[in-house]
């Protein structure tokens, strides 16, 4: 991956308030935690209608950004 990469991303749920993220460097077994306002705020959904959702995030070194739905062109 270079420097900023836009990523797939699958929210498998989020707990509290962070969202727990398969990426392509962090499996189900070990996934990513976000804080879910933050992915909520980008996508322009409630943070309980996360969970299951395929997304795409620009990767910056261990830093997820600029979260999108997958299906948005």
């Amino acid at each position: 991956m270079t420097a900023s990469t836009r990523v797939p991303i699958t929210v498998l749920l989020t707990v509290g308030d962070q969202a727990e993220l398969v990426t392509p460097m962090r499996g189900p077994k070990d996934p990513m935690r976000v804080p879910a306002a933050d992915i909520a705020r980008d996508v322009g959904l409630a943070a309980d209608d996360l969970a299951g959702r395929k997304l795409t995030a620009v990767m910056e070194g261990e830093r997820l950004r600029d979260f999108r739905l997958a299906d948005e062109k």
